[in-house]
This record gives structure tokens, C-alpha cells and sequence, in this order.
């Protein structure tokens, strides 16, 4: 099909006019009306249309950056190479091919890739003389190692199941989210409701991090008052995971930000987010900060997209982290290398052949103040949905599973339009503070947030603690004593959370520091179910001492150090002991819950059915589903969920 251009400016007497009219009601925006003033704003968010329409199924990947242009055409033919990308035509293809190339030929895509240790003939630096606790420490302080926790790490979840619960589509809900990090488990439990659902929802939303619940608000704002339920859901998709984004998008982030503060400032009415829904937030004055550095005329952030995109490969290429990124590609599958390296490279979550030279404008929002990138250099949107779901949507929409970002678009799309719609139908209101998790249990229970919309007799059906129960954070004592009394006396209220941290602390809580038949016998089970690490053994010595070194070095990275080894081991008995050490019996005792035996809202392990007993391991069909889940995504496997309700 014929390429289409996309002009660089306002070019034609029609645009002009338009632009005028834009003008003319941006002006209106500084109105003493502030009718006219929100009016005014729903009309310059209708007005920006982004110049690539959202993406409603898999694109040609004919696109000529250069010449800003890009095929109108569906991608129907996949490259028979890499997969990654597709074609509406032969022609298309070979007029491509200069380009592609580069990507489909590149080294990383190779069967024979080694890691740069292996190159240099040297020991990885990761495999340095260090206990787990010190490595846990180090991760949190280094430069590339620590940061905001922007994206979930684990997968979404349904805090509320009905079905297993309540199973009443017409009940009134109240739900806390008190250390909320993102809002994936927040658009999961939604989207999970019966289609019937009829009841009214209270959410309360708080994580003490600012970019974080400035962000979550955002999203919300944006899923809720942009008109067209598509775009709404692209723009939040963008703002929530690519570091860079369209003009036109960061002016609709802008405007919605700035509508909402701008009615917040006049009345003390919730913000209208679709016709049933309501955002009332309680922001300190440095989050109120970070909102106005996303709004369109900020004077605060001064981050260019050049800026952006040296602090972005900065942290991203940094020479000391080589062979960390080395490890990590060392596990995967050729085509799924080259999709991580560019979106590594590109920070833009889209399909692999999609037109992106639009995506101009850093999305302030990953950035700090003072143009700082926030996050580590491993965090990946892909670690916060469950791989499957998302290569399912990406297929339906024509992606390959080796074009893994692609599908994660797709995924994403399907998931934030769903959100939109019931933002619109159901009757929702969202409470969002930004303050410490435990502070706002005592807040709230002396009384001294009434006149913030929660009195001391409010309760909750379900309180999600995220993993705030870890001894490194808030601790499981502090957490269950002060957000205890405000479950509510519903027979299927709970306290969902779990411990990520909990085996530094336990012997035996990893396999990797179990005794040694412990450990061969997870290696041994491991290979059994890992492709990669049995054809690096069944490859012959090739008599050159650095290809040897590389394949035992890789045989490592792949059993040993990519977390598999806890996805075949039963931890349930070391967290058993675990609990017991940390005085779960007292602090039960103390705060009248119980620990659920039988859980209702979320599994105890990664991938285990709901009500599968303690010692269930995680179950995965076939050799894909063990790729995805302990190759291509970094989870730690050892991991365990708990349900608290009343006595």
C-alpha cells in the first residue's frame, strides 16, 4: 500500500483556521467562568487528535522513519526470520528489507550470541562473593539497582474475586489499596467484575511515593475525561509505560491534569471521572508539585526530549551494568533479545514494526524534578500482567509471541479501554492520599480525616497491604495491628498481601541455600523443563577456552541464577517457620484475625490454582509456559500470598 507522510508543521489555510479556533479557546481556559472554563478544556482535548490514530490491530512495518511515512496497510505476513515484524505485501517487504535488516541480522539475534564475559574471556561481575541480605541492600542503594518502583513487579491481581466471595453483583464494595504502587491491580480487580455488576464501589487508593500517586491519579483523570474511550486508553498506556510520547498526547495528560486542578481550586466537589465515577485526592503540597510539572504550560520541568534521551540511555547502557543486561539475554530466545534491546533502546511500548517517530516528547512523569530517570535499569511493564493473558491479546490482534512488546500493546489497549467503559458505567469513588500506609490507619481512626471523606466508622471489605508485611518494610506486626480494626464485619472480608523478601531472612527460604541435595535435585528438575540449559549441555567442547567458559557461564545464568530453582521448589514449610518466628501467633491473638487457610481472593504461589493447598508448586502445561514465566520474565518465585480476615 502507499506510504503516508506526517507533516512536521501547520502547513494549509484549514490548519491555520484550526489553529486559530485552538487559540481562541485556550483562551477561554483562563475564564472567571468556570463552566466555560471546563468546557473549554473538554474542547481542546476533542481538538487533539494524535497525527497516528490509536492501533487497533497489527500494522504494516513498511515505515521510513526518515521520510516520516509509514504504510497504511495491515501486517499479515510475518518475516519467516525473526517474527517480529509483518508485511500487507511482498513489495512492502522488499521495500523494508534496507531496514529490517538491521534488526533481523543483528549479532544478538544470533544461535551463537555469548555474553560480553564470555567475549572477554572474565567471571561475570554478578558473581561476586555476597550473601542474599547484602545483595538485597546493594539493590536498593546503587545507583542502577534502586529507584522508584513505577511498574508493578508482580503480577495483577483481582482483590475482590465476587465469584469466590460475596458472588452478589449488586453488593456495595469498599476496597484499600494502602500501599498501592501502580494501578494494575486497581484496573484487574475492576475489569474482573461480572458485566451485571450493579453495586458502588469505594476505593481507596494511597501509596506514599509522590510520582507514584500522581501518576495513578493521572491515569485516572485521563482513562476518565478524555471523550473518545481509545484515545483515552492510549494516551494511559503511553503516560503509564513509554518514556516518550506524542505532542499531541502530552498536551491531553496536560489538559486533563490541569482541568481537575483547576476545579479543585474552586469548589470542593469530587472530580467527575465519566458520568458515575468520582477522584477526590488529599495530596501534600510536594504532590500537588509534581501534578503541576505535568500540565501543559509547567514552567517547573525544563527536561528536553535530547535531555530525556541521554539520561534514559545513560541509565540503560551504563558499562558497569553490561553484564547484568548480558544475563538477562542470555536466558532468552533470539527474536525475544532483539524485542527487549529495543525497547530497552526505544523505552516505547508499541508493536516492533509500528511507525514511532511521532513519540518527540519525554513523558516528564519517569523523570524526576530535576530530569533524573527514577527507576532501575531492569524494570519492565511486562513483570506487572501475567505473560499469557498478554500474548493472547497480542495474537488476537496479529502479533507473534517473538514480538512480546507488540503483544503487551495490545494487551494493555484491550484492558484501559475496558477500564474507560466502566469508569463510565459503574459507579465508582476513587480516594487517593499520598501518605505512610500505617499513619493512615491511625489518621483515619482518630478521626482526624473526617473532613477528608473518611471518618473513623469507615471499613473496608477487602484491604490489599501489597508486600509492606516484608520485615524490610513495614512489617507484618504493624500492619495487621493497624489496619485490623478497620476490616469490616462482612464474613468475606480480607487482608490480601504477601511476603517477597521473607526467604533473605529464613533458612532454606531459597533453594540456593539449601543443602546440596536439595539444590541437585532442583537443578535436576529444572532440566527437565528448560530447553536452553539442555542444549547448552548437549553442546560439544569447541576447544576454544572462551566458548567453553561461555557455555558453563550461561548453563549458570540459566539454573542458577534466574530464579527457576524456586519455581520447582516447596517453600511452604520454611515460610511455615518463617511466620512462626515472627510472632504470627501473638499478633493474631493481639488484632482477633485469623490467618485463612482456605484463600477466597488470591492464590498462596505464582501460578497455583486458588484453593490449592500450602505445598502446591506452580504449575506450568507446557515447554512455552516455562520459558515465559522463568525465562522471559524475571519473577523470583518465592514469593507467598496471605489472606487475614476476622475471627
Amino acid at each position: 500500500m502507499p506510504l503516508r507522510s506526517i507533516p512536521h508543521c501547520v502547513d494549509s489555510e484549514s490548519d491555520r483556521d484550526t489553529a486559530f479556533k485552538l487559540m481562541f479557546i485556550s483562551m477561554q481556559t483562563q475564564s472567571p467562568d468556570p463552566v466555560v472554563r471546563e468546557r473549554a478544556y473538554l474542547a481542546l482535548m476533542r481538538a487533539e487528535k494524535p497525527a497516528f490514530p490509536p492501533i487497533e490491530a497489527l500494522p504494516c512495518a513498511n515505515v521510513q522513519p526518515k521520510l516520516r511515512s509509514a504504510c497504511d496497510g495491515l501486517g499479515k505476513m510475518a518475516c519467516s526470520d525473526c517474527k517480529l515484524v509483518s508485511y500487507c505485501s511482498k513489495d512492502c517487504q522488499k521495500d523494508h528489507w534496507k531496514l529490517h535488516k538491521r534488526d533481523c541480522k543483528s549479532p544478538i539475534k544470533s544461535e551463537d550470541w555469548l555474553p560480553s564475559w564470555a567475549r572477554e574471556d572474565r567471571p561475570p561481575i554478578f558473581m561476586r562473593d555476597e550473601t542474599q541480605e547484602e545483595a538485597f541492600y546493594r539493590r536498593l542503594t546503587g545507583e542502577f539497582d534502586g529507584g522508584c518502583a513505577l511498574w508493578g513487579n508482580v503480577p495483577a491481581m483481582d482483590v475482590i474475586n465476587l465469584g469466590a466471595n460475596e458472588s452478589d453483583a449488586t453488593k456495595d464494595l469498599s476496597i484499600a489499596f494502602v500501599a498501592s504502587g501502580d494501578m494494575r491491580n486497581v484496573v484487574k480487580t475492576i475489569n474482573s467484575l461480572p458485566s451485571n455488576f450493579s453495586g458502588k464501589l469505594t476505593i481507596l487508593l494511597n501509596d506514599v511515593t509522590t510520582p507514584i500517586a500522581c501518576r495513578n491519579f493521572a491515569l485516572l483523570l485521563i482513562l476518565g475525561t478524555i471523550p473518545d474511550e481509545a484515545l483515552a486508553a492510549d494516551v494511559a498506556l503511553h503516560l503509564w509505560y513509554s518514556v516518550f510520547l506524542p505532542k499531541e498526547y502530552r498536551v491531553q495528560v496536560g489538559l486533563a491534569i490541569a482541568a481537575a486542578l483547576d476545579k479543585s481550586r474552586n469548589d470542593s466537589t469530587s472530580i467527575p471521572v465519566g458520568r458515575r465515577s468520582t477522584v477526590s485526592y488529599f495530596y501534600p503540597p510536594e504532590a500537588v508539585a509534581y501534578l503541576v510539572n505535568l500540565a501543559p504550560d509547567a514552567k517547573v520541568s525544563k527536561l528536553s526530549a535530547l535531555d530525556a534521551q541521554i539520561e534514559y540511555s545513560r541509565v540503560q547502557g551504563a558499562h558497569s551494568r553490561r553484564d547484568y543486561r548480558d544475563r538477562m539475554y542470555a536466558r532468552l530466545r533470539p527474536s525475544h533479545r532483539v524485542a527487549v534491546q529495543e525497547y530497552r533502546r526505544s523505552g516505547i511500548v508499541l508493536p516492533f514494526g509500528a511507525p514511532n517517530f511521532h513519540f518527540d516528547t519525554p513523558n516528564v512523569s519517569l523523570f524526576s524534578l530535576n530530569g533524573r530517570w527514577l527507576q532501575d535499569d531492569s524494570s519492565d511493564p511486562l513483570e506487572g500482567w501475567d505473560i499469557s493473558a498478554v500474548i493472547a491479546a497480542g495474537k488476537a490482534h496479529g502479533a507473534r509471541p517473538e514480538d512480546i512488546y507488540g503483544c503487551l500493546y495490545f494487551y494493555l489497549t484491550e484492558q484501559l479501554r475496558m477500564f474507560a467503559k466502566r469508569l463510565r458505567k459503574l459507579s465508582i469513588s476513587f480516594k487517593l492520599y499520598s501518605t505512610e500506609a500505617c499513619g493512615l490507619a491511625c489518621a483515619i481512626k482518630s478521626g482526624r480525616l473526617t473532613e477528608l471523606d473518611l471518618p473513623p466508622t469507615v471499613r473496608f471489605d477487602r484491604i490489599e497491604v501489597s508486600n509492606i508485611l516484608d520485615a524490610q518494610y513495614v512489617g507484618m506486626n504493624a500492619v495487621l495491628i493497624t489496619w485490623g480494626p478497620l476490616l469490616s464485619d462482612n464474613p468475606f472480608a480480607t487482608i490480601v498481601g504477601y511476603f517477597m523478601n521473607w526467604s533473605l531472612l529464613e533458612k532454606d527460604g531459597d533453594p540456593k541455600n539449601c543443602e546440596e541435595e536439595i539444590i541437585d535435585d532442583c537443578i535436576t528438575r529444572v532440566m527437565d523443563r528448560d530447553e536452553k540449559a539442555n542444549r547448552l549441555l548437549a553442546s560439544k567442547p569447541s576447544g576454544n577456552p572462551m566458548t567453553d567458559i561461555a557455555t558453563v557461564t550461561q548453563i549458570l545464568v540459566t539454573v542458577m541464577t534466574v530464579q527457576a530453582l524456586a519455581a520447582v521448589y516447596d517453600n511452604s514449610a520454611p515460610f511455615s517457620t518463617y511466620l512462626t518466628k515472627r510472632g504470627l501467633s501473638r499478633i493474631l491473638k493481639k488484632t482477633k484475625l485469623r490467618l485463612k487457610e482456605n484463600h477466597t481472593v488470591v492464590s498462596r504461589r505464582l501460578r497455583v490454582p486458588l484453593q490449592s493447598p500450602p505445598d502446591a508448586l506452580p504449575e506450568f502445561p507446557d515447554d512455552d509456559s516455562w520459558y515465559n514465566y522463568t525465562n522471559l520474565n524475571k519473577y523470583t518465585w518465592v514469593e507467598r500470598f496471605v489472606e487475614f480476615s476476622r475471627e
